[in-house]
């Protein structure tokens, strides 16, 4: 298996795995709070990660063209990179969700 193929078979299984969590804290009328706590978390990992690549951490900067020579730090920093826009824009998205159901909630005075 390819490094592109591990790459996004990770990005896959983490966007899955978040909206599933996602999916269980609405069930559970949890939604906000789940949704917050991903998207903060997304964003620490992302900041995180453009420390590492700013500074030049163990090359993780060379992610970008390390070709069939990439190391785990490269894989590492190029999920970092990519995922928690991702997994930010999931986690809005439930942010919305949730706030629409609270407000229809207090429309109908449930």
């Amino acid at each position: 298996m390819t490094n592109a193929w591990i790459f996004v078979l990770a990005v896959v299984s983490l966007a899955a795995l978040t909206g599933g969590l996602l999916a269980l804290a609405w069930s559970r009328h949890r939604l906000g709070l789940a949704s917050t706590i991903a998207f903060a978390f997304a964003l620490a990992v992302w900041v995180v990660d453009f420390a590492a690549v700013s500074s030049g951490y163990r090359d993780a900067d060379g992610f970008v063209d390390c070709g069939e020579d990439c190391t785990g730090v490269h894989l590492a920093a190029s999920l970092g990179f990519v995922a928690p826009p991702l997994l930010i824009s999931v986690s809005a998205a439930g942010m919305l969700v949730a706030l629409v159901s609270r407000g229809r909630r207090k429309r109908d005075g449930a």
